[in-house]
C-alpha cells in the first residue's frame, strides 16, 4: 500500500498593494496583450507583482510555493539635494519663500545730555537750525571799529554783539547764496562779502543797508576775498584771470580787466605801500603796483621771480617785508620784496591753514598728518624768527586746519580737526583745552577782552573765555593781521 505524503503548510504572501483585490491579484495592465481596454478611462500605471517569500525549509520542489519568485524591480534612485530639479512653475514649491519677518527696532535711547564745555561764553545760534544742511564755517568773523561781529551763515550776513552775556542780533541781510570767502570791513565801517551769485555785496555795519547796489562781478574763487583801500575801491579776484576794480560808489570799470593776467589770483591779498601781493594757482607770488587806471606787475616772471609752487593760504608779512606763504612740497617759504626766495623749511605734514607769528618774529602754523596705518594726526609748530628751524611742536588731538590767532598776552590759541581748541603758551606748553563737539577748521579771532571766536564744522559761531584782551599789536596775530581782515596793512 503506498504511503501518503504529507502536504506542505500553506505559503504565507505579503499583502496586496492598494487598489489589487487579495482574490484576484494584480490588475491586468491595461493595453497588454489580452487584457481588456476601456476605451472611456484612463491608462492606469502597472503595479509592480507583490513579492512572493522563498517556501520554509523542507517543502518539496514542485509545490506552489517552490516556485522561484520573481525579483522586484530595483527602487529608484532618489536624487541628492543638490541635484534636485527645479519645480515646475506654477506648483506650489516653485513659488518664491516668503522673506522671514523683519526684527523690530531696538526702542531709540533718550538723547545724552551734552557735555559741558569748558570756558563756553556762547554759541551762534543757540541750537543748529531744523531741516538744514550745515555747511563749515571756514573764515574768521570779522569785527568793526565799534566791537559789533559779522559773519555769513545759512545764506545770510549777521551784525551781533553781546548782550548780558548772550549775543543779540542788530540786523540781517539775506544774500540768499553762499559765500566762500570771508566778511571785510573797509573805511567808514563798511562791509564787502563776494557771494556765489556772482554778486559784490556791500552793507553798512551800523544799519544792515545798502549804500549802493549789488556789483556783478562773476563767480568767487574758493581762497579768494575781496581786498579794499583806504579810499573804498574794491579789487575782486576774476575767475577767468586777473583782476576786477569796483570803485567807491559800486562802479564796475570797463572796459576790460584792471590787471590783465590768464593766471587765476585764488588766494587771499595783502596791500601794503600801493603794492598787492597775492599768490596765483600757477604757484607764484605777484606784486602788484596799484596804478589809478591799471595794475601792473612788479616781478619779473620769467625769472621765476616768487614762484614757491602751489598757493591757497593768505600770506603774512612781516615787518621787514618779508613774505611769508605756504609753498608746495610741505615748505614753508620767505620771500624778500624783490621777490627772492630767501629760505625754505621742510614740515613733518600739510599745511591747509595761514601762518601768523608774534612779536619776537616766531612763526607758528598747523600741519596735518595722515601716516599710513595710523590714525590721523596734527600739530602746532613753531618756528624761530631768526634761523626759520622749528623751536617746538605741539601734539594736538587730531588734524589741525585751523589758522591760530594770538592775544596780546603771547597765548595762541588754535583748533583741530576732532572738536578740541587749545590754548599753548610762548613756550608750547598747554594752558587748557575745550572739547566743542563739532571740528574746528576756520581761523580764530578775539572779537572783545576775553572772548575768542571759531567757527564750527555744524555752520555755528562759538565764543569762548580766554585771558586776552585783544589781540597781539605786533607781529601778524591772525589771518589778514587786522580784526577788519580787508587786506590792508
Amino acid at each position: 500500500m503506498a504511503k501518503l505524503r504529507r502536504p506542505a503548510p500553506p505559503v504565507r504572501t505579503a499583502p496586496p498593494p492598494p487598489g489589487q483585490s487579495p482574490a484576484t491579484g494584480p490588475s491586468p495592465v491595461p493595453g497588454s496583450r489580452g487584457s481588456p481596454v476601456e476605451p472611456s478611462a484612463p491608462p492606469k500605471a502597472a503595479p509592480r507583482p507583490a513579492e512572493r517569500q522563498r517556501p520554509p525549509a523542507g517543502a518539496p520542489s514542485g509545490s506552489p510555493a517552490a516556485v522561484k519568485p520573481v525579483a522586484p524591480a530595483p527602487p529608484e534612485a532618489t536624487p541628492r539635494p543638490a541635484e534636485r530639479q527645479p519645480a515646475p512653475s506654477g506648483s506650489p514649491a516653485a513659488e518664491k519663500p516668503r522673506p522671514a519677518p523683519a526684527a523690530r527696532p531696538a526702542p531709540t535711547p533718550a538723547p545724552a545730555k551734552p557735555a559741558k564745555i569748558e570756558r563756553l561764553a556762547w554759541f551762534f545760534p543757540q541750537e543748529t537750525p531744523p531741516d538744514t544742511v550745515p555747511s563749515p564755517i571756514a573764515n574768521a568773523a570779522a569785527v568793526d571799529s565799534a566791537g559789533r561781529i559779522f559773519l555769513h551763515q545759512h545764506e545770510r550776513l549777521v551784525a551781533l554783539v553781546e548782550e548780558n552775556g548772550q549775543p543779540k542780533v542788530l540786523w540781517e541781510y539775506v544774500t540768499g547764496h553762499r559765500a566762500p570767502g570771508p566778511v571785510v570791513v573797509g573805511p567808514q565801517d563798511t562791509l564787502r562779502l563776494h557771494c556765489a551769485d556772482g554778486y559784490l555785496h556791500a552793507v553798512e555795519a551800523a544799519t544792515g543797508k545798502q549804500p549802493w547796489p549789488p556789483a556783478c562781478v562773476g563767480e568767487p574763487l574758493g581762497y579768494a576775498q575781496p581786498v579794499v583801500d583806504q579810499e573804498g575801491n574794491t579789487w575782486i579776484s576774476a575767475a577767468d584771470g586777473g583782476l576786477l576794480h569796483v570803485d567807491p560808489r559800486g562802479r564796475l570799470q570797463k572796459p576790460g580787466r584792471y590787471f590783465r593776467s590768464r593766471q587765476k589770483l585764488n588766494a587771499a591779498g595783502i596791500l601794503s605801500g600801493g603794492i598787492l601781493y597775492i599768490g596765483s594757482e600757477e604757484g607764484y607770488m605777484l606784486a602788484i603796483e596799484m596804478g589809478p587806471e591799471r595794475g601792473t606787475a612788479c616781478w619779473d616772471q620769467q625769472s621765476e621771480r616768487g614762484y614757491v609752487g602751489a598757493l591757497r593760504s593768505a600770506p603774512a608779512r612781516t615787518a621787514d617785508g618779508v613774505l611769508v606763504v605756504v609753498g608746495a612740497d610741505d615748505r614753508l617759504v620767505g620771500i624778500a620784496a624783490s621777490g627772492t626766495i630767501l629760505w625754505k623749511t621742510q614740515m613733518p605734514g600739510q599745511m591747509l591753514g595761514a601762518p601768523v607769528f608774534d612779536r619776537f618774529g616766531h612763526i607758528y602754523i598747523g600741519v596735518s598728518q595722515a601716516p599710513r596705518g595710523r590714525r590721523p594726526g596734527g600739530l602746532l609748530l613753531c618756528l624761530d624768527g631768526n634761523s626759520h628751524k622749528i623751536r617746538w611742536e605741539y601734539q594736538a588731538a587730531g588734524p589741525v586746519e585751523s589758522t591760530p590767532v594770538i592775544g596780546q598776552d603771547d597765548v595762541i590759541y588754535f583748533g583741530d580737526n576732532t572738536g578740541v581748541l587749545h590754548a599753548v603758551n610762548f613756550h608750547g606748553r598747554k594752558l587748557w583745552t575745550s572739547q566743542l563737539g563739532s571740528p574746528v577748521r576756520s581761523a580764530g579771532t578775539i572779537v572783545g577782552p576775553h572772548r575768542l571766536a571759531f567757527g564750527l564744522d555744524n555752520e555755528r559761531l562759538v565764543v569762548l573765555e580766554c585771558t586776552s584782551e585783544g589781540l597781539a599789536a605786533e607781529g601778524w596775530p591772525k589771518i589778514g593781521c587786522t580784526l577788519g581782515q580787508s587786506g590792508l596793512v
